[in-house]
């Protein structure tokens, strides 16, 4: 029973918390007018989440969220924007592909793209949690997120299954977005990635 009432407490102080860091997300993100501040608060949850998982003891959240959503500022906001530019030329080439005549040469060029498109998503969900646990350089963490998504196959497929789950839960139930829709995300992408992460090189932070 003693057991019982403690992962009781347990899953309430994550509930309570996740809840506090997505009001924490959404605040810095609108402090930086979304368009620069999405991307260092999106760090900063990370970072609290990852703390929160490796820690025994009490964490600022706020003051750790507010520590690193200023040190990582320009860095996440570079990161963010290269990630944002793939996206958008990846989306171009399809809308392109899809308005010309259909033929074997375009259809090639078209999974080809939906491929890469595959690729730049798992690698995108990776570059979070590796950002705000290793030291590397800004193409460092592209190119070690890239590796990590088709180096760990399982926990590639556990991040999207678990993604699109949570994709339906808050379809279903949307009043959940402004008050876990962001946070439990990230902590499952984080929890996720604990498991691929190398015990050696690169360093952890």
């Amino acid at each position: 029973m003693k057991g019982v009432t403690s992962w009781y407490i347990r899953i309430g102080e994550w509930a309570f918390n996740l809840f506090l860091l997505n009001i924490l997300w959404l605040f810095f993100s609108l402090l930086g007018l979304f368009v620069l501040g999405i991307f260092p608060a999106t760090v900063a949850l990370f970072a609290v989440i990852r703390k929160l998982i490796m820690s025994t003891e009490n964490v600022s959240m706020f003051k750790l969220f507010w520590n690193t959503f200023k040190v990582e500022f320009f860095k996440s906001n570079l990161l963010g924007f290269i990630f944002l530019v793939i996206g958008f030329v990846l989306y171009i080439d399809l809308r392109v592909l899809q308005q010309l005549e259909t033929n074997f040469f375009n259809l090639c060029l078209t999974i080809i793209t939906y491929i890469v498109g595959f690729l730049y998503l798992l690698t995108l969900l990776h570059v979070f949690p590796i950002f705000v646990h290793f030291n590397l350089k800004t193409r460092e963490y592209i190119k070690y997120a890239f590796v990590l998504s088709i180096g760990r196959p399982i926990q590639s497929l556990l991040m999207i299954i678990a993604l699109g789950i949570m994709i339906i839960l808050l379809i279903k139930v949307p009043g959940l977005i402004p008050i876990f829709g962001i946070s439990l995300t990230s902590f499952i992408i984080m929890k996720i990635s604990f498991i691929s992460f190398p015990k050696v090189n690169p360093t952890p932070k």
